[in-house]
């Protein structure tokens, strides 16, 4: 694929995360707030105190959305990626994983140079970014390993955990089932493979294979 093709698939496929991102928390997170204003507005001529709470809440529940809002806008472009590379961006990642959830988590990380493909590298982020987003969703997990080699001519990530598991056939049926369809999608555009390893209660194993432009 060539450079030109490859930013533009990136951008098409981000469209789309960000779309389910908004429409999966802001706003229904939004439209819950509706309600709640329309409760406000009926309990102000009854009775104050439980208005005043309902307010409050709202003011929260705002504040909570323009926080999430905030955490869409920075993973357009993680700053630490420009700044610091793609090693300490997937680092930070992790370590964000762990203070948001209980999961122990071992990784192994190689610094990957490809100078003038900076794009490639941050959709390389992006499909590691969607693992582990799917592990803290989804896997109840209390383990999960991140590698990620570099070869000569190929790159290889493994994610791994001990959680639920799922039936992976059921899962390729599902039409809802975004997270693994933008993944699938996501190692296409780098003309990558990916192997899943899972079952119902028995963890899940994820292998990626990417060649080197």
């Amino acid at each position: 694929m060539k450079k030109k093709e490859l930013v533009f698939e990136i951008q098409e496929l981000d469209r789309r995360r960000i779309a389910r991102d908004l429409h999966d928390t802001s706003l229904q997170n939004l439209s819950h707030l509706i309600h709640k204003l329309e409760l406000v507005s009926m309990y102000m001529d009854k009775d104050m105190i439980r208005a005043k709470l309902e307010l409050a809440s709202v003011s929260k529940n705002i504040n909570h959305i323009i926080d999430e809002i905030r955490m869409v806008i920075y993973d357009l472009r993680p700053m630490v990626f420009d700044d610091l590379g793609l090693k300490n961006a997937i680092i930070g990642l992790l370590d964000k994983a762990k203070k948001m959830t209980s999961l122990v988590i071992e990784y192994d990380i190689d610094e990957i140079e490809m100078t003038g493909y900076e794009s490639y590298q941050l959709e390389l982020y992006r499909i590691l970014q969607e693992c582990v987003i799917n592990v803290c969703k989804h896997a109840h997990a209390q383990n999960m390993k991140v590698f990620l080699k570099d070869f000569l001519d190929h790159i290889e990530l493994t994610v791994e955990d001990d959680g639920v598991g799922f039936d992976l056939e059921e899962a390729k049926n599902k039409e809802n089932h975004f997270g693994l369809f933008i993944l699938k999608e996501r190692v296409k555009i780098l003309s990558g493979s990916m192997k899943i390893d899972t079952k119902p209660e028995k963890g899940t194993k994820i292998f990626i294979l990417l060649q080197k432009l």
